[in-house]
């Protein structure tokens, strides 16, 4: 059954990998794959072992069929030890590569050596294990001492990374990333438990089968001749939770993360859709112009007569300059949407930023209520293009204030600054309708819009991740519907020397 759940694990993994294609991803399948390894390695020499009860073969191989294949599979005590050297000695690098990639401690990050550092107890443990070179250390101090080191730096790798993704979710503030992180360390420390329990099964007893003096090598808990029923059923228990944690964790994170690179993943539909908008928008222009074009002619025909209706015609001249103004606006907003902008990051802060967006928005609707909170020094600097920015941050007031106003309430929409770790966070929060979840996938395509076609174009949303990125940021969402949405801006933190 464990076997089972690990294998899983690697499917789901590979899916994870395809979907995401980023160092996360790849990282991850890695750390699977080489506890599956690990395990699958393990399993053979257990079967070939021999000595197992009828209850823990079938918890571990699931059925005595499996068990008798791995029993007699073709292969050297060598190659199955450096099997399982390769998934033991692999599974606490890829760990310590992902939380050295997690963390956002200064500290931390600004030395660029610890990853490759950290590849360095791995590779050597690789190199003494290798068949060859282990059989050329015939001291058996000497292998009990390599024995006893790796199972210490073993434990203490694991520990390391798994204090720095605790210390990284102790440190993280906003709920937002706290729950979407929190899920990663729910998933790396089920895999390090059943990491742990297992780990102990070194390559040296493999190599040493067939020597007396084997038997001094600490193996697996299911091995131990005088293991305890309360020991076995800790182990069993232990292994069944971890597996099925990491595995619905996991699913999980597979899925989000397949919901946030779905921009990427369905480029080619976006164009699509960005194609169809476009002539959804000549289409809108033709037909307000053949209108423009009936209210002319009664112009001209009114104009001809030897008194003209004066009140007619100035409703027609009203009409006229109303459906001008409103196409120049559309025109214009779209190209503000689309068109090559040129972006130039300078040192601002934050406070500027905020009011210029927060004026922007008060021109628009200026019985609107926004409410700026500085959880930070206002006078804080990110580095930023003030015009675009404050212009992205609009769009999100707008939105937010419209929401809040659809839902028939009067709470001022938030406009929040703050620190995290390595970002500056800027939030807008509202208390709005919320947005659907068949629809917080789409929100950020071209030309898509759930309002009224005349007035919005679904390009705002569009424009707001396109200025985000060439801030060199990251856009995120949440969204409860009936309660509201967050909109969290992530700009890389600025620290003026």
């Amino acid at each position: 059954m464990i076997l089972v759940l690990i294998f899983l694990l690697v499917a789901v993994c590979m899916v994870l990998a395809v979907t995401r294609r980023n160092r996360e991803s790849l990282l991850m399948l890695g750390l699977c794959v080489s506890l599956a390894i690990q395990w699958a390695a393990t399993l053979v020499y257990m079967a070939k072992k021999g000595g197992i009860t009828t209850e823990v073969q079938l918890f571990l191989f699931l059925t005595a069929q499996i068990k008798t294949k791995m029993q007699y599979l073709m292969c050297t005590l060598g190659q199955l030890g450096y099997v399982l050297a390769v998934g033991r000695y692999l599974f606490p690098l890829f760990l310590m590569q992902l939380a050295l990639s997690y963390t956002m401690s200064p500290r931390l990050r600004g030395r660029r050596w610890l990853p490759w550092g950290a590849g360095a107890l791995p590779v050597l443990a690789l190199v003494l294990y290798y068949p060859p070179v282990f059989r050329q250390i015939d001291s058996l101090r000497w292998q009990r001492f390599i024995v006893q080191f790796t199972q210490w730096w073993l434990v203490l790798y694991v520990a390391a990374a798994l204090l720095i993704l605790l210390w990284e979710y102790r440190s993280t503030t906003i709920p937002f990333f706290r729950r979407q992180f929190g899920r990663k360390v729910v998933l790396l420390l089920s895999l390090s438990g059943l990491y742990l329990l297992y780990c102990r099964q070194d390559p040296a007893q493999i190599y040493l089968f067939y020597r007396g003096d084997y038997t001094w090598l600490r193996g697996l808990t299911y091995l131990t001749p005088n293991i305890t029923l309360r020991g076995y059923v800790f182990a069993m228990a232990v292994s069944v939770l971890c597996s099925l944690v990491g595995f619905t964790t996991l699913v999980q994170y597979t899925q989000t993360g397949m919901r946030e690179n779905q921009s990427d993943i369905v480029m080619q539909r976006k164009f699509d859709i960005a194609s169809e908008g476009a002539s959804v928008f000549v289409h809108s222009i033709k037909n307000q112009l053949l209108a423009n074009r009936v209210v002319h002619k009664r112009l001209a025909a009114l104009a001809a007569q030897e008194q003209p209706d004066k009140e007619a015609m100035e409703q027609y001249i009203h009409s006229l300059q109303e459906t001008n103004e409103m196409m120049l606006q559309r025109v214009e907003e779209l190209y503000a949407s689309v068109k090559s902008k040129s972006i130039f990051l300078i040192p601002t802060p934050v406070e500027r930023v905020a009011e210029a967006a927060k004026g922007r928005f008060l021109r628009k609707y200026p019985q609107g209520k926004v409410e700026v909170v500085y959880r930070m020094e206002p006078s804080g600097q990110i580095l930023a293009d003030c015009t675009h920015l404050s212009e992205a941050l609009y769009n999100l007031l707008v939105n937010g204030w419209e929401a809040t106003t659809a839902a028939g309430r009067e709470e001022p929409v938030r406009l929040i600054f703050q620190q995290e770790r390595i970002y500056t966070v800027v939030e807008v929060a509202d208390q709005g309708v919320g947005i659907p979840p068949e629809e917080a996938g789409r929100i950020f395509e071209p030309f898509y819009s759930h309002k009224n076609s005349n007035y919005n174009w679904g390009m705002g949303l569009y424009y707001v991740r396109a200025i985000v990125k060439s801030h060199l940021g990251l856009l995120r969402m949440e969204s409860r519907p009936g309660e509201g949405s967050q909109f969290f801006v992530m700009l890389p933190r600025y620290e003026p020397k």
